[in-house]
């Protein structure tokens, strides 16, 4: 259940994020709407990486943060691809690299706080 609480805040808090970063206002219908956005890959890319990582807990681990990343890139570059216009050059969008590194840091810190334990010491 906790995984749910995981991919669920991390979808609103990125639909927060995108609204104070492109709307630079709260509507509810653009928080909604974003959150869902942000939901399915969340779902899709992020949620089965915490499934595996949790078999070994470790709590604001940057090498989890490093797998978040990198599976942060993969799914941003499939929808950045897809939604982008077909002359833009996804390297040079801005865009692209502040979501993959926002996406994946979002959903590390929920991670840490809402499911890793502390590492033995």
């Amino acid at each position: 259940m906790k995984y749910n609480y995981t991919v669920l805040l991390s979808a609103f808090t990125m639909s927060v994020l995108y609204s104070i970063i492109y709307i630079h206002s709260f509507i509810i219908a653009a928080l909604v709407t974003m959150a869902f956005y942000f939901l399915f890959p969340y779902l899709l890319f992020a949620l089965p990486l915490q499934i595996m990582m949790n078999k070994k807990p470790k709590r604001f681990s940057p090498l989890y943060l490093l797998y978040y990343l990198a599976a942060a890139f993969i799914a941003n570059a499939i929808i950045f691809g897809v939604l982008q216009p077909s002359g833009q050059s996804l390297l040079q969008n801005t865009a692209f690299y502040i979501f993959a590194v926002l996406t994946a840091v979002v959903y590390w810190i929920w991670d840490s706080v809402l499911l890793q334990k502390k590492e033995a010491s």
